[in-house]
């Protein structure tokens, strides 16, 4: 479909980094995971209010993900991105932590300044289930996380706050709310002019929207109209996605965003 008449504002992030430094000295005498853990690698690990940061944690979301040498996640407001060692129970993140830098309101700011004075002190880890512990030299907990993984933290009523208009993704416009309600194999929700559902097939963190239908009542502008194809395309591009608190995200084939939710 053509542009809109009013462009929706396009969402995007300016990886202006902040370098923050850190101790980083392997110790601690922490365990490393069980049989029956979720793996350190490839988990994305969800901050929990299991270890006080000193201040609420209570409607902000932080996680860590470690992949192939690299730490990155949300600290709060900012997404941040650091080198990281391991070596059996002794990790190290840092010692420089590069973020970028968007306004955040107080609680989100006061979390991201203790996550990230913390993490730069990791020097071991401890898994037990479903819950990583991070730990100091000297063997006292900094933070808490639990594992957000498969398709259990899916199910439920979200808002999205943007989507894939085949260039860009763009945020929601025109003063309306589109929805999806996730179950184990359906979606459906509204799409601000009609209803709309599906089936949904999801294995691990892997997904599969579609085909969708829905109602055919037109939309009162070709902003909301072009607004409610390209959400749909989108939803039915999502290949993977990711639960962090009360974010959902979808991803396209390649590793792009398809939708971002809020949940209700």
């Amino acid at each position: 479909m053509g542009p809109l008449g009013r462009r929706a504002s396009v969402l995007a992030v300016a990886a202006l980094p902040l370098v923050i430094t850190g101790c980083g000295s392997s110790s601690g005498g922490s365990s490393g995971p069980s049989a029956a853990s979720a793996p350190l690698e490839g988990t994305n690990w969800v901050l929990t209010s299991g270890v006080s940061l000193g201040v609420p944690l209570a409607g902000v979301t932080a996680n860590l993900e470690l992949r192939s040498g690299s730490a990155s996640g949300s600290s709060g407001c900012n997404r941040y991105h650091a080198p990281y060692q391991l070596s059996g129970s002794k990790l190290t993140i840092g010692p420089q932590i590069a973020t970028t830098q968007m306004a955040c309101g107080p609680a989100q700011t006061a979390v991201e300044r203790a996550y990230l004075d913390r993490i730069a002190k990791v020097a071991s880890f401890s898994i037990k289930g479903d819950t990583l512990t991070l730990f100091d030299q000297g063997a006292t907990a900094l933070l808490a996380f639990t594992a957000s993984t498969g398709g259990t933290g899916l199910a439920g009523s979200w808002i999205a706050t943007g989507y894939y208009t085949g260039t860009a993704v763009q945020s929601v416009a025109g003063g309306v709310e589109i929805s999806a309600d996730f179950t184990s194999t359906m979606v459906s929700g509204r799409t601000g002019c009609n209803s709309y559902g599906g089936p949904v097939a999801v294995s691990g963190d892997t997904i599969h929207v579609g085909p969708l239908a829905s109602t055919l009542i037109a939309c009162p502008t070709e902003e909301l109209s072009t607004q409610e194809h390209q959400y749909l395309e989108a939803l039915q591009l999502a290949t993977t996605f990711k639960v962090t608190g009360n974010r959902l995200d979808l991803f396209r084939p390649g590793g792009g965003y398809a939708v971002t939710y809020s949940r209700t």
